[in-house]
C-alpha cells in the first residue's frame, strides 16, 4: 500500500469533459499545487492551424515550453532566445484544456506545446480550425500534465449529488460513452488501480447542470 493524498472536490459540468485529477481542489490552490498549478486563461486565437492561448497569469518556467524549452530575454536587445535545451525531446510539453466557453472545441483536449511566449503569457499549440481573431475566453483553465504517476485513482460522488449521475472516462466520456456511471443510489465509487497510471487521462462528465455534481478525488502513490 502506497502513500494517500486526497485532493479534494472536482466539480462536472454537463457536455464538457473535466480532467478528473488536475481539476481537483489540491492542484487549483496556488499554495499546494504541484507538480503543476491549474491557470485560468484570458484570450485565445487561431491562424493558420495554429492556436494561441494566452493565460490570466504569468506564464511559468516549467510546463508550457515547447521543443526549445522557455525563452529568456536578452537584457541589451530585448530579444528572446532559448537557453534550457530541448525538454522532453523531441517535443513540446503537454498541456490539457477544458471549461473553455467561446472555444469549446479545446475542451478535454490534451495538446502538445509548440513555444511559448513570456512576455505575453501565451503559448501555441497545432490546432486544426478555421481562423478565429483574438477573442476573450476567461472561462477556461490549463494544466501541465503532471509528471507523477499513480498506484491507484479513487473517485466518490459526491453526497450532494442528488438524482444525478456522474460519468467516468476519457477525454471523449459522455452520458453514452462511460466507463463508470456514479449515483448516491447506485455505484457511489470507483478505483483505478495499476503501477503507472498517468491521471490526465481521466474525466468525468455529468447528467445534471447542478454545482453539486462533484466528485471526491484521492491517489495512492
Amino acid at each position: 500500500m502506497g502513500m494517500l493524498r486526497t485532493l479534494g472536490l472536482v466539480t462536472a459540468v454537463a457536455g464538457q469533459p473535466t480532467p478528473a485529477v488536475l481539476a481537483a481542489a489540491y492542484y487549483t490552490s496556488s499554495n499546494l499545487a504541484t507538480p503543476g498549478v491549474v491557470i485560468g486563461t484570458a484570450s485565445f486565437s487561431i491562424l493558420k492551424g495554429i492556436a494561441t492561448v494566452v493565460l490570466g497569469a504569468a506564464l511559468p518556467k516549467n510546463g508550457y515550453n515547447g521543443p526549445n524549452g522557455y525563452p529568456v530575454q536578452n537584457g541589451t536587445t530585448g530579444s528572446q532566445f532559448d537557453i534550457q535545451g530541448v525538454y522532453p525531446a523531441p517535443n513540446g510539453q503537454q498541456v490539457t484544456l477544458w471549461g473553455f466557453t467561446t472555444a469549446t472545441y479545446f475542451n478535454g483536449k490534451r495538446i502538445t506545446v509548440l513555444d511559448c511566449n513570456p512576455n505575453k503569457n501565451s503559448f501555441r499549440f497545432y490546432f486544426t480550425h478555421a481562423d478565429v481573431n483574438s477573442t476573450t475566453d476567461t472561462t477556461g483553465f490549463t494544466a501541465p500534465s503532471p509528471a507523477q504517476h499513480y498506484r491507484a485513482i479513487r473517485l466518490e460522488c459526491s453526497q450532494s449529488l442528488g438524482t444525478d449521475l456522474i460519468y467516468v472516462g476519457d477525454l471523449n466520456v459522455s452520458s453514452s460513452q462511460y466507463m463508470a456511471a456514479l449515483s448516491l443510489a447506485g455505484q457511489l465509487s470507483i478505483e483505478i488501480a495499476g503501477e503507472n497510471i498517468p491521471p490526465e487521462g481521466l474525466f468525468i462528465d455529468t447528467s445534471g447542470s447542478s454545482g453539486s455534481d462533484q466528485v471526491m478525488v484521492t491517489l495512492i502513490y
